[in-house]
């Protein structure tokens, strides 16, 4: 997981990235389920893991981050500024990029156009915004490079790549567009050993770069070697933070069950 060298830092949005994302209250219900009950923590650069059994509330986190769904109660603060995150377009404009199991791609479009949909590059010219095709193409290719991504053609469409491809092309978005906030749904779930490498090795150049990296995951043993801070839920709440070196999987284990507090 860990690289040796950070990315050159591509184009994309400016200024120093946020050091803290926090979440003060939060509060989630589905009817008569609490899926999330007064979530209080903050996330810094470097990779936070967040593990728990299903119905644990890490999904219901990670969407209310994305702008997927509006919490109950709480506040959610980026650096200094208060988030009321509507959709994920607002997230994305925010700072936040997310990657979920289903990656988001438009299977039908090429490389380029899924790495730039929603924020193509454009220009004017008789009153009209034309695409600058060739401009994005060669952006496509530079980031793919930054994060050594090897795709010969960035023309060719989604669908026709593997799946560490597919999931290497949705996280050169977040590099393409330095989001400060990079959020990862089990990226590696559905990856062979060579891809999962291949994706981790790219996290670990998105974490060498200052951002804060949040993976949502059921592979404990990788995660504790990968990350710099562990949270654990257990029935939407925030049971335990820890720091991998300080603790294993079995005291993990524990945790998520509800045999240790």
């Amino acid at each position: 997981m860990q690289s040796k060298t950070a990315p050159s830092q591509p184009a994309g949005n400016s200024g120093a990235a946020p050091t803290e994302l926090r979440l003060e209250g939060v509060s989630k219900s589905y009817g008569g389920v609490r899926a999330l009950q007064e979530i209080n923590t903050t996330f810094r650069s470097g990779l936070t893991g967040i593990i728990g059994d299903n119905g644990a509330g890490k999904s219901t986190m990670m969407k209310i981050l994305s702008g997927v769904t509006r919490p109950d109660t709480g506040t959610i603060t980026l650096g200094e500024k208060a988030l009321h995150l509507t959709s994920p377009v607002d997230a994305r404009l925010s700072g936040i990029e997310s990657l979920y199991q289903d990656l988001a791609l438009a299977d039908t479009l090429d490389i380029t156009s899924n790495i730039f949909l929603g924020r193509e590059m454009t220009r004017s010219f008789a009153g009209l915004r034309v695409l600058q095709d060739r401009a994005m193409a060669k952006a496509a290719r530079e980031t793919l490079s930054q994060v050594n991504i090897r795709i010969p053609d960035v023309a060719v469409p989604v669908r026709a790549l593997s799946g560490g491809q597919r999931q290497a092309v949705a996280l050169a978005r977040a590099v393409r567009f330095n989001a400060p906030v990079v959020l990862l749904d089990e990226p590696t779930a559905a990856l062979g050993p060579r891809e999962t490498a291949a994706v981790n090795d790219i996290i670990g150049r998105l974490v060498d770069s200052g951002r804060m990296v949040i993976i949502v995951t059921h592979d404990i043993p990788a995660i504790v070697g990968m990350a710099d801070h562990l949270i654990v839920m257990r029935a939407g709440r925030i049971v335990r933070e820890v720091d991998p070196r300080q603790t294993n999987q079995e005291e993990l284990l524990a945790y998520m069950v509800g045999s240790r507090t």
